[in-house]
């Protein structure tokens, strides 16, 4: 790879000094770090350096018309203005074929990881670069221009090594809890520190409740303020009702305790058996603050009636530690319908093969009350949040995700591969951005 790798090497070298001229320091970083990728004989790296390469090749494609453009509007020396991008372009394309000629087919862990790195990497430098406050992390905790470029390589690294453990049946379970707490850790933890010591860490400076009820019942309080419910309800169209197993800042308490329990390893029951008070409590997010709000209530008064209601979360987590079960998301969380009813639009199902023979060994693995047995084999109810701990626990491979509607077709190996790399490239994103 030294060939290669050298004039990949030239080509994010070149690309580094165009940001460095544009004041943008988080890019420098990037292809400063990139350019150091350029020589890892790793084959998921390697694919992603050839990819990032390409979009590098577009961008400066774009440069050079830009370039062409002004020259035909102001005139003067046509290769003043153009030599420079056809150099990069030049280059770029050479070194996008002398990579290519190398590269080899990769195990599904090792592709899955190269494109959540990939488009980690290419998703966070265009929040940097287009958004024009700061988004990402690594300047809110740094007081350094360039570091959101290191945050950016970072972050995308550890999204590609979380896609990698999801992929393997054995290590899922485990890989997904450490992912979420790291995510909902991190979103507390600047909670904390903005409202103690560095309000800067706070999305708009003003405080509310980091509770997921909030989200709906907030923006029917006060008549706007939809954006998190937006930002929502798009995740559950992409994702399905992974949210509540994946990107939820507030429901990996509930699955830790749930977790901690010493029933752990035993069936539980679930299905429609199960008492559900989520359609209450969906019913109480709605109609308690447009009634606060119908009547005039201040807005003092309001926040202490939701931070009452958050403070029985604890007590629900205490039932999940004593009963193995989530029971404040399986239970009484009005988001976790909602993520339920709006995942159904997504493509996203658990499948159950006919190879099951109703040993309910994955009831044992389920958290969320969502398996219980039916005609000599089990199902998979709508209480389902695509956890997928389930499957490394059935002896008999029967279960699986697979895709609904017109991708029913897919197998359900890539179709695992596409939402592995979705949650991973979401989760990045989230552990990037979010804050209160």
């Amino acid at each position: 790879m030294t060939g290669p790798g050298l004039i990949s090497l030239f080509c994010f070298l070149i690309t580094a000094a165009y940001f460095l001229r544009g004041g943008m320091c988080a890019g420098v970083v990037l292809c400063m770090g990139l350019a150091f990728f350029s020589f890892s004989r790793r084959g998921w790296l390697r694919r992603s350096v050839t990819f990032l390469l390409q979009v590098s090749l577009l961008f400066w494609g774009a440069e050079a018309w830009r370039l062409a453009r002004l020259w035909m509007m102001e005139g003067g020396p046509f290769l003043f203005w153009t030599s420079i991008p056809a150099a990069a372009l030049l280059l770029h394309a050479a070194a996008i074929l002398w990579r290519r000629r190398g590269e080899k087919n990769l195990p599904v862990p090792e592709l899955a990881r190269s494109r959540v790195f990939s488009v980690s990497v290419l998703l966070l430098f265009l929040l940097d670069a287009l958004v024009p406050f700061r988004l990402l992390m690594g300047e809110r905790i740094l007081p350094w221009q360039g570091a959101n470029g290191l945050a950016i390589l970072l972050l995308a690294w550890w999204g590609g090594y979380c896609a990698e453990g999801l992929l393997n049946p054995q290590t899922s379970p485990r890989r997904r809890q450490v992912m979420w707490t790291v995510f909902a850790s991190a979103f507390f933890l600047q909670f904390l520190l903005g409202v103690t010591v560095a309000p800067s860490l706070l999305m708009t400076g003003k405080l509310h409740i980091p509770v997921p009820f909030m989200m709906i019942s907030g923006p029917v309080y006060r008549e706007e303020g939809f954006f998190m419910l937006a930002l929502f309800s798009v995740s559950v169209l992409m994702a399905g009702s992974s949210w509540c197993s994946h990107l939820c800042y507030f429901g990996v308490w509930d699955c830790l305790a749930a977790a901690s329990s010493r029933r752990k390893g035993h069936p539980v029951p679930g299905g429609k058996k199960a008492c559900d008070w989520r359609w209450f409590s969906l019913a109480a997010a709605v109609g308690i603050p447009l009634l606060l709000s119908v009547w005039g209530v201040p807005l003092g008064y309001a926040l202490a009636a939701a931070f009452a209601v958050a403070l029985t979360a604890p007590f629900a987590w205490k039932r999940s530690s004593e009963n193995g079960v989530r029971e404040y998301c399986s239970r009484f969380c009005p988001m976790g319908l909602a993520a339920s009813l709006l995942g159904r639009l997504s493509p996203w199902r658990m499948r159950v093969r006919e190879t099951c023979t109703g040993c309910m060994r994955c009831a044992s693995a389920c958290r969320d009350l969502a398996i219980s047995r039916g005609g000599g084999a089990c199902r998979i109810s709508r209480r389902c949040t695509l956890c997928r701990d389930c499957i490394s626990r059935c002896p008999h491979g029967a279960l699986s995700l697979g895709m609904a509607g017109p991708f029913s077709s897919v197998p359900s190996v890539r179709a695992d591969m596409y939402f592995v790399t979705l949650v991973s490239v979401m989760h990045v994103v989230f552990l990037a951005t979010a804050r209160i």
